[in-house]
């Protein structure tokens, strides 16, 4: 409770009617002493019609604690300020108290600290003059005391100097299944708060035993019961504070307590959120620097070899064997760029896929053709077999099928070096009983121990730290395999692994006939590789290529050329568009990234001009919203760099028609 909060909390209808009908005076006060609420008999006791005239004026100016003599209490002396620094309660039993017109009384005085997580926000004052302070002990005031305490917007109870409960308020006995009558008259560490937690019980018999030599004691997050009696955990800050004479003689024990289970809670998830934090910037760090690595190791070669390939000495063998070693580098480069934007996509929820039918047979032929020379060249066999149950169609995504298993089979590959590699599907089903189609990758290579088996699918990692020197690779395949299997619904495990006798996966892919994609747009265009175009597929066809790179233009220029088109370049959009313009073309490629005028707004332009002609986007970019923003403002087609020439000559000769305009 903070300065300022006592006379909201206390000025309820609730309260009002409560403490209004006692004759004795309550007031609160901040900590500079200002007054923040008093009740009627206070008014009353000090001569005022109105808490208008009391609240918000220093205590100090209505009430001047006196020695016995009548002498004034300098501040640094006064009792009462000397327990309010400190925490305590006090207790004066004659205290001279002066009125506003100037008259004095005699009366029984007990001010007490509020506590608000363990730091001290003001004082809660109860004051009776002597003659009523009688009738008022008469009239059993322990009852009253309570009534008070029911009305504190905290958990409040009173013990005699032996720890023993005499009264709890109506706050304190709701955290427990049990009634006030239960509770009180026990010993307080054997109150069902507390549970009988033996640390705990040993605290709180310590902390009443300083209590009656006169020494405050608190608890800052105190384990408490839960109000419904559950096991959900509860905390509170406790205060045990001692009741004194003025003489210091202890009277009783005033316990209060304020409910900060949610504080704990949050607090608590700032340390998980603070180590989530900590563990994706390790996270982030280790990615980068295995980024940097991979990276940097097929480039070095690429870099490496194409200096050689300026020496004028060099032989036409080795020539050949630095291009090949160039292209190889290049390869991996992009294969590794393609794995961390798939991953990435897989993660954040954004890739799509694409349920159409998947033939389990034309994948598994797919499979073996792309990797059969990568299989021979180490003298292995690799063959596709299938179970005769096994469904000839199911609805999923075959190209991110066909992804899956060209990971596992070219890891299987990779990591064999003699005997087979073998590709068995089968018809089988989820656990929760829905039809699917299993392929079991085995292979005769180097096979794992159960700790490789556990580290198996982290991105970046393998099973073996020396694996990558041994082997090549990244360690991302099978990360990427797994988020792909689960995202169509389905899994990839290890079903036995053993040190160099081999390792079988099972992929488990489930029908979703229910998640059939629509029929594609018309946009959409699949790009093909065409294996029979001819050396010049092209020929005669116009082709304006819109590239801000010189290297890019001379790069396709060749492509282009070799293919038999007629090729003319500009370097950014706004060149392009009015060459677009003013020339006959067949066909426009434009990158998309370009200064002066990109390739979004030079295409939008040309279609708002009433251009008809095919624009095919090229772009480095191979985020899907890419290619959907690319259609939309009226691509035609969308490639993406590097440029694959089989991929762009097939691309191109989809427009190439005799005469076309």
């Amino acid at each position: 409770m903070a300065t300022g909060q006592v006379s909201q909390n206390l000025t309820s209808v609730e309260f009002e009617r409560v403490i209004n009908s006692t004759a004795e005076g309550i007031w609160s006060i901040d900590l500079e002493g200002n007054i923040t609420y008093v009740n009627d008999a206070g008014m009353r006791l000090f001569g005022y019609t109105s808490r208008e005239q009391m609240i918000g004026k220093n205590s100090h100016q209505l009430v001047h604690h006196s020695h016995q003599d009548g002498s004034p209490y300098p501040r640094s002396e006064c009792p009462i300020y000397k327990a309010f620094l400190v925490g305590t309660s006090c207790h004066l039993e004659d205290e001279v108290l002066w009125r506003a017109d100037g008259s004095s009384f005699v009366a029984d005085y007990r001010s007490n600290p509020i506590f608000d997580n363990g730091k001290i926000v003001g004082t809660v004052t109860t004051f009776v003059e002597k003659s009523a302070r009688q009738k008022i002990i008469s009239d059993n005031y322990e009852t009253y005391l309570e009534t008070v305490f029911d009305t504190l917007p905290l958990f409040a109870g009173s013990l005699n100097i032996d720890g023993v409960l005499n009264l709890a308020n109506t706050l304190a006995v709701g955290v427990t299944p049990s009634t006030k009558e239960e509770i009180v008259g026990r010993y307080f560490w054997e109150c069902p708060w507390w549970r009988s937690l033996p640390e705990v019980v040993t605290k709180l018999k310590t902390a009443i035993e300083n209590c009656r030599l006169g020494i405050p004691e608190r608890f800052d997050s105190l384990y408490i019961a839960h109000i419904d009696g559950s096991n959900q955990s509860r905390w509170m800050d406790l205060s045990l504070t001692p009741v004194k004479k003025e003489n210091g003689e202890v009277l009783s024990i005033t316990a209060t307590g304020f409910d900060i289970t949610d504080r704990v809670h949050l607090q608590e998830n700032l340390k998980v959120a603070k180590i989530d934090a900590e563990l994706a910037s390790e996270l982030k760090s280790a990615f980068l620097a295995n980024m940097s690595h991979e990276i940097r190791t097929p480039l070095g070669a690429m870099l490496g070899f194409a200096d050689l390939l300026r020496d004028p000495n060099v032989t036409p063998g080795e020539r050949a064997n630095y291009v090949n070693i160039l292209t190889r580098n290049g390869a991996q480069l992009s294969v590794l760029i393609d794995d961390i934007l798939d991953l990435s996509k897989v993660e954040s929820g954004a890739l799509n896929l694409e349920y159409i039918n998947a033939h389990h047979a034309n994948i598994g032929s797919d499979v073996v053709s792309l990797l059969n020379v990568k299989a021979k060249d180490k003298d292995l066999a690799l063959e596709y077999t299938a179970n005769d149950n096994t469904p000839q169609v199911i609805t999923s995504d075959p190209t991110r099928i066909r992804q899956i298993l060209l990971n596992l089979v070219g890891n299987a590959i990779k990591f064999t070096q003699f005997g087979s590699v073998k590709i068995h599907t089968y018809g089988c089903y989820t656990d929760k009983g829905r039809p699917s189609l299993c392929f079991e990758v085995s292979d005769t290579g180097i096979g794992m121990n159960e700790e490789q088996r556990k580290r198996l699918f982290q991105s970046f990692t393998q099973a073996d730290e020396t694996t990558t020197r041994r082997f090549g690779g990244t360690g991302l395949g099978l990360a990427l395999s797994r988020r792909l299997a689960r995202a169509l619904g389905g899994d990839i495990t290890v079903v036995r692994s053993q040190l160099n006798v081999g390792t079988t996966f099972l992929v488990k892919i489930p029908d979703q006939p229910e998640l059939r994609s629509a029929p594609e747009d018309t946009f959409k265009v699949e790009i093909r590789k065409h294996h029979a175009l001819g050396d010049l597929a092209l020929s005669n066809f116009s082709i304006l290529v819109v590239d801000d790179s010189p290297d890019n233009q001379q790069l396709i220029w060749r492509y282009l050329t070799k293919a038999g088109a007629v090729v003319q370049s500009a370097e950014n959009g706004q060149i392009g568009y009015k060459a677009a313009l003013a020339g006959n073309f067949d066909l426009i490629l434009m990158d998309i990234q370009m200064p002066i005028m990109d390739g979004y707004t030079a295409t939008q332009k040309l279609r708002e001009s009433g251009y008809k002609k095919p624009i095919i986007a090229l772009t480095a970019h191979a985020m899907n919203d890419i290619r959907k923003k690319a259609l939309n403002v009226g691509f035609t087609d969308h490639l993406t760099k590097p440029i694959n020439s089989s991929e762009l000559i097939a691309a191109i000769a989809k427009y190439h028609r005799p005469n076309a305009n």
